[in-house]
C-alpha cells in the first residue's frame, strides 16, 4: 500500500536471475535511478535475462527508471487508434510502444465490475452505450434508472449551482480525483455518478480509498457525455439506467498495461530461439516495430511492436 522500494525492486530482479528466468516484466518505475537497481539490471543483462519496463504515466519527456537504463526495453503506451496515450512518458531511451488504454486485466476474484448503461433522451427509447463500472462502488445487479443533472467537473462549487438530490450527477473527468468528485456528489445527496471521459475510450475509475461508496458509479465515453450535457443544458430530460455485476476482470490504462504485451513478445522470441541475447531481443523488437508519427521527439520509440515479425526475425537470427 506504500509502494515498492528500490531495494525491493533490486531484490526481485536478483531473485529472478537466480531462478534463471528468460524475461522480467516490470510495470513500475520512478523518477530517479539508484545504485542497487542499476547493479541488479547489469547483473540481469550479464545473465542473459531480458528486462522490460514501463516508461511512466506522467506524460512528460522523461523515461522512468529502471526503464531508462541502457539494457532495459522501455515501453510506452498507445490507444486503440494506435496513437500515443497522453499519459505515456517518452524520451531517447524509449524503445517501443504497445496497447495501454482500456486494456482488460485480471483482478482479485470478484473485485472487478461489469456494467450495463442505457441512456434515454426525452421520450426516445433507451440505448445501451459503452461504459465501465468504477472500482470501489457498490454493486447494483438490478437496473436502477434516474434523471441526470450535469455537475461540470464535480467540484464543490459545481454542486452549489445545481440540485442533484436524488438524481444522477453527470461529471466530466479531469482536474480533481475521482474520489473527490464522488465525495462531493454524495455530499450533495446524488443518487449516483456518471463520469464521462476527457479523451477517447473509457476506464474503470477508482472511487474509494476505504470502504465502498453506496451509490452506483460508472464511466461513459467522452462523445456520449458531451451530448448528454448538451441535452441537459437544453432542458431535455435525460435518463440513465445503471446495472453493475461482479467480475474477475477490469479495464485499466497505463504504460504498466503496455509493458506485459512487450514482455510476452520477448518470451515468444526466446521460446523460438533460446540463444538470442537481451541486446538482440531489444534490437529485433525495434527493427520489426511498425513506425508511427508524430515522432520528432521519440514519443513512440521505434513504433508499435509486431509479434509475428519479431518472432520470425528471432528464428532467423
Amino acid at each position: 500500500s506504500d509502494g515498492c522500494s528500490n531495494i525491493a525492486v533490486a531484490q526481485g530482479i536478483n531473485w529472478a536471475i537466480a531462478q534463471k528466468v528468460d524475461v522480467i516484466s516490470m510495470s513500475l518505475g520512478g523518477a530517479m535511478a539508484t545504485p542497487a537497481e542499476q547493479k541488479a539490471i547489469r547483473a540481469a543483462d550479464a545473465a542473459g535475462v531480458v528486462v522490460v519496463a514501463a516508461s511512466g504515466n506522467d506524460g512528460t519527456p522523461k523515461v522512468s527508471y529502471p526503464a531508462a537504463f541502457p539494457s532495459v526495453i522501455a515501453v510506452g503506451a498507445v490507444d486503440s487508434k494506435i496513437t500515443k496515450a497522453k499519459f505515456s512518458q517518452w524520451g531517447p531511451e524509449l524503445a517501443v510502444v504497445a496497447p495501454g488504454v482500456d486494456v482488460l486485466s485480471s483482478v482479485p476474484q470478484g473485485t472487478g465490475r461489469e456494467s450495463i448503461v442505457k441512456v434515454a433522451i426525452g421520450t426516445t427509447a433507451a440505448k445501451q452505450v459503452v461504459s465501465a463500472a468504477a472500482s470501489g462502488a457498490a454493486e447494483f445487479p438490478n437496473p436502477v434508472s434516474n434523471v441526470v443533472v450535469h455537475a461540470g467537473l464535480g467540484k464543490t462549487e459545481d454542486f452549489k449551482k445545481i440540485n442533484v438530490s436524488g438524481k444522477y450527477a453527470l461529471i466530466q473527468r479531469g482536474e480533481i480525483k475521482f474520489t473527490e468528485k464522488v465525495a462531493n456528489a454524495i455530499a450533495a445527496n446524488a443518487a449516483g455518478v456518471v463520469f464521462y471521459n476527457n479523451e477517447d475510450g473509457v476506464l474503470s475509475p477508482s472511487v474509494s480509498e476505504g470502504s465502498n461508496v453506496a451509490i452506483p458509479v460508472v464511466m461513459i465515453e467522452q462523445a456520449v457525455g458531451v451530448e448528454l450535457a448538451k441535452q441537459v443544458s437544453a432542458n431535455q430530460k435525460v435518463t440513465v439506467t445503471i446495472q453493475t455485476t461482479p467480475s474477475d476482470y477490469a479495464g485499466f490504462a497505463g504504460t504498466s498495461m503496455a509493458t506485459p504485451h512487450v514482455a510476452g513478445i520477448a518470451a515468444l522470441m526466446r521460446a523460438a530461439n533460446k540463444n538470442i541475447t537481451p541486446a538482440q531481443v531489444k534490437s529485433i523488437l525495434k527493427s520489426t516495430a511498425t513506425a508511427l508519427t508524430p515522432n520528432d521527439q521519440n514519443q513512440v520509440g521505434s513504433g508499435m511492436v509486431n509479434a509475428e515479425k519479431a518472432v520470425q526475425a528471432a528464428l532467423k537470427n
